[in-house]
């Protein structure tokens, strides 16, 4: 499944599909019975584990899981799925991923896509049996011999199996963990067709809007720039602080924090640095440079891993010392970690600061295993203080190359509705903006009231634009795929455009934070080229495999909110 339709996956499914669900309910029971004939699955009923000797981590439910629970659930599976790629065994990647990502759906955090995957796993399995759908070991292991591990004669390679099985001892799992795996992801498939496979989307609708896509707008424009506006707009003092009275709720300090952390990240001042030898250097020594420089460097990193590796369990102990005590030894335990560590491990107690004012060194750390572009300060930001609750204002994070870092909130200063001395400015920006936005709207319909008219009357738009002293801009023809790239709102254009007649004046103004924009539609035209019958029925059968994943998504989401969950906070 392509990522973008992965990405669509937790969202809420219109009311509408829900009723079409309902509409197919006689469907879904004769889908049960054939189901029960064709394919007996066989899994277990009952929990999924998950007592363990420690304290419960969550429980979802009647099943109730400890922290190793939840890691061998969550974090390792998820890296035996990602171990298939890495084997470049593709094929049962994509398929395994479809999985994992319809079940982690969007997060912020490693953490939170863990504990999704995890309550919805449990979830599933409990939802599937009620639909009388069950797999078993043995089952698995036979999708697993005709289906996966697969040479390139089409034959299951045992070699690679093998290999794989033997790789996922570093993770804490066993053979037949993956085959509950692939237990799970069969009955996932199974529930999956059977919740969407009886709706089937609109073929016309589906190709209409294909089509109004596909076509080439060739369009004018004529814009009005919020800039433009501000410049002639000054407001009197009376009217600021009118404004900053009804919305002083807006103008707020920032929200500040002090907390403690410690943190494991190993210097690399002293990690060799290859050679960059000169144009005309001898390329014997140049080969006798290299050669010294790999050579130190196979010993600088097996000296590292030796010691990342004594640092990553001292930082284990230490987190689970800390979770032992639900919070509370999180200074005894530092301590105990710092004596044994040194100066590799620091414990850091900063000042108060605000999410503009992170000191340095929390600002420079870079999160491993997150989403790209997600901020290690933006996480801890997001985090709840409460005052009750030690352990809830914990959290721990893989930074940097090699790197650990454990936080604990001390204090949360929330923030405050600033007097009308320290917003005036920001009241006066925005009351600007405001009165600016309204007159620039005005002027803009104005205008295309005017234009309207003009073309109506057999003038051109250039012409028309030009006498009304505006500055006409012509775009070429694009489509919903190939928007110019230099233009900012231009798939919003294109969308406005769409269903604009040719030769007239688009109803609607292109309206944005700084401008709004009349468009006169040129042309539009639909190249039809190739086998358009096969590509009207790929296109449908599109749409219905997407509709058959936000249907799902809808029945999931709705067996979480329905569900007795009793979930850790994280972040």
């Amino acid at each position: 499944m392509p990522d973008e339709a992965h990405s669509n996956l937790t969202d809420k499914t219109p009311q509408i599909m829900i009723e079409n669900m309902r509409k197919y309910t006689g469907l879904m029971v004769v889908v049960l019975v054939l189901l029960a004939a064709g394919l007996i699955l066989t899994m277990k009923p009952g929990g999924s584990g998950g007592g363990g000797a420690g304290n419960e981590f969550m429980q979802v439910n009647d099943v109730s899981l400890d922290q190793n629970d939840f890691s061998k659930a969550g974090k390792n599976t998820i890296s035996a799925v990602q171990r298939l790629a890495q084997m470049q065994n593709y094929n049962d990647f994509f398929k395994f991923r479809e999985f994992v990502g319809t079940l982690t759906g969007n997060a912020a955090s490693e953490t939170q896509s863990q504990l999704n995957f995890v309550t919805n796993r449990i979830l599933l399995k409990q939802a599937a049996e009620e639909l009388g759908l069950y797999s078993a070991p043995e089952v698995a292991e036979k999708y697993i011999q005709d289906n996966m591990f697969q040479g390139r004669d089409g034959s299951h390679d045992a070699k690679l199996y093998s290999s794989y099985i033997e790789s996922l001892g570093s993770l804490g799992l066993k053979q037949k963990d993956f085959q509950q795996l692939v237990a799970e992801y069969m009955v996932f498939v199974k529930t999956r067709d059977l919740i969407g496979g009886g709706l089937t989307p609109s073929k016309v609708n589906t190709i209409a809007e294909d089509k109004l896509n596909r076509q080439d707008i060739g369009i004018s424009v004529v814009s009005f720039k919020l800039a433009d506006f501000e410049k002639e707009i000054t407001p009197t003092e009376d009217e600021i602080k009118s404004y900053w009275e009804t919305h002083k709720d807006k103008y707020k300090t920032e929200r500040t924090l002090k907390l403690t952390y410690v943190l494991t990240n190993l210097d690399t001042s002293d990690e060799p640095k290859r050679p960059t030898p000169a144009a005309d250097a001898d390329p014997a020594a140049v080969s006798k440079q290299n050669l010294e420089y790999q050579e130190k460097l196979v010993t600088w990193t097996e000296q590292r891993k030796g010691h990342t590796k004594i640092l990553t369990k001292i930082f284990s102990d230490f987190v689970d010392l800390v979770q032992d005590s639900e919070g509370k030894d999180f200074d005894k335990a530092a301590a105990a970690a710092k004596e044994q560590a040194g100066e590799d491990f620091s414990i850091v107690n900063t000042e108060a600061f605000t999410i503009t004012s992170v000191p340095e060194q929390l600002k420079s750390l870079t999160l491993k295993n997150y989403q790209a572009g997600t901020q290690l300060i933006d996480l801890i930001f997001a985090k709840k203080f409460n005052a009750e609750d030690v352990y809830h204002n914990f959290d721990n994070f893989t930074v940097g190359r090699d790197g650990n870092v454990a936080i604990r909130l001390d204090e949360d200063i929330q923030p405050q509705v600033k007097s009308y001395d320290d917003a005036k400015d920001l009241a006066s920006a925005d009351l600007i903006s405001k009165l600016a936005g309204e007159a620039m709207t005005k002027a803009a319909e104005d205008a295309k009231a005017k234009l309207t008219a003009a073309v109506a009357d057999s003038k051109s738009f250039s012409d028309a634009a030009k006498e009304a002293e505006l500055t006409a801009t012509e775009m070429a023809p694009f489509n919903a795929s190939t928007p110019p790239t230099e233009v900012t709102n231009a798939a919003d254009f294109f969308r406005i455009a769409q269903i604009t007649a040719p030769k007239t004046v688009a109803t609607k103004l292109s309206t944005s934070d700084d401008s709004a924009t009349i468009i006169y539609v040129a042309t539009r035209t639909l190249t039809l080229e190739g086998d358009e019958a096969l590509k009207e029925t790929q296109l449908v059968e599109q749409a219905a495999n997407s509709q058959k994943y936000w249907t799902f998504n809808a029945w999931i989401n709705g067996l979480t909110e329905k569900a007795e969950l009793k979930l850790p906070n994280v972040q």
